[in-house]
């Protein structure tokens, strides 16, 4: 689905680490704030892209903590009518922190993110729990132009990249005394 007009914008977490194994067509349409690690940077960083750079469309990987810091800022998006593809990884809290400590912390609330085109008066929602509902939702979202799509992809708590289980072993190893740390959250 990436092509030289997508602009993919990863947030920090676990979107970002397993975004590194994507292919993108022009290595400047790519951003993250892997430096400061700011989480919650992505869906706000898709306006001001498509407001710099109208012909291309922001494609945002965000997890569902990040994106209930900011995820709203698709007002915005609704306002000036962008069109970013919004692509939630809801594993149901801090996917990141849990290989590393797990704990009833690393819950976030669950939103019902297919209310937010209704609360907004624009754009689309998904919500998906398999592939082929994945594949369904992203086509759909690609036709649609007019305004914002989400797209919530349902991941169980324990659905970790590759990348990020490489990071977090060591640390995880630190922070519980050299035993690895146990999931235990759900939905």
């Amino acid at each position: 689905m990436l092509d030289d007009n997508t602009f993919v914008i990863s947030d920090t977490g676990d979107a970002l680490f397993g975004a590194t194994d994507m292919a993108i067509p022009r290595a400047t349409e790519f951003m993250a704030s892997a430096y400061y690690a700011s989480l919650g940077f992505a869906v706000p960083a898709s306006v001001g892209v498509q407001l710099a750079r109208p012909k291309l469309r922001p494609l945002v990987l965000v997890g569902d903590g990040a994106f209930q810091m900011t995820g709203l800022e698709l007002t915005t998006a609704a306002r000036y009518h962008l069109n970013p593809i919004v692509i939630i990884l809801n594993n149901y809290g801090y996917g990141t922190e849990r290989p590393m400590l797990d704990g009833e912390f690393n819950n976030v609330y669950p939103w019902q993110t297919r209310y937010i085109p209704n609360l907004l008066n624009a754009g689309l929602s998904f919500d998906v729990n398999t592939e082929e509902e994945f594949d369904q939702a992203l086509k759909v979202a690609r036709e649609h132009t007019e305004s914002f799509c989400i797209v919530d992809v349902r991941l169980d708590v324990k659905d970790f990249s590759p990348a990020l289980l490489r990071m977090t072993s060591a640390l995880g190893k630190r922070v519980n005394g050299n035993k690895p740390a146990a999931v235990t959250a759900g939905p």
